[in-house]
């Protein structure tokens, strides 16, 4: 009887291990599939300024001063709340939070603008480029 118990807790560990490796692989797999859709989805995208990019991986970004921003920009010219990112079948758009200072798409102020790609974003006295994300190797 303990023999059988034994084998049946080894059967069991193996089954046990190969299910976790199956859920593994099945996880790379899905994740590789999910990056490939957000990419199509969002274009890739990035914010760039001097030296700095902030890659755009939500489908919501709140850009501002506070230490909650997903972007933030610590410049008393950034509000705490200053912008929102968002994307939807492609589209970015901005959107302004009711900031003090506004925002400027291509030197126009706006409360709302929908981005295309190499447009130049002024949150503040910041300067960002609205530009898609460019490979590791080229930074």
């Amino acid at each position: 009887m303990d023999t059988l118990n034994l084998v049946l807790c080894a059967v069991s560990a193996a089954a046990l291990d190969l299910c976790a490796f199956v859920m593994i692989l099945t996880a790379y797999a899905d994740r590789r599939t999910c990056r490939k859709q957000w990419e199509k989805i969002t274009g890739n995208m990035e914010l760039a300024e001097q030296g700095m990019t902030y890659p755009l991986n939500c489908d919501e970004i709140l850009i501002g001063r506070h230490a909650s921003a997903d972007i933030r920009l610590p410049d008393i010219s950034v509000s705490r709340y200053h912008a929102m990112l968002t994307v939807s079948d492609g589209v970015w758009t901005i959107r302004d939070m009711g900031s003090k200072s506004g925002i400027y798409v291509n030197g126009n102020l706006v409360k709302e603008a929908v981005l295309r790609e190499n447009d130049m974003i002024n949150i503040g006295i910041r300067r960002l480029v609205f530009r898609r994300r460019r490979d590791k190797r080229d930074r």
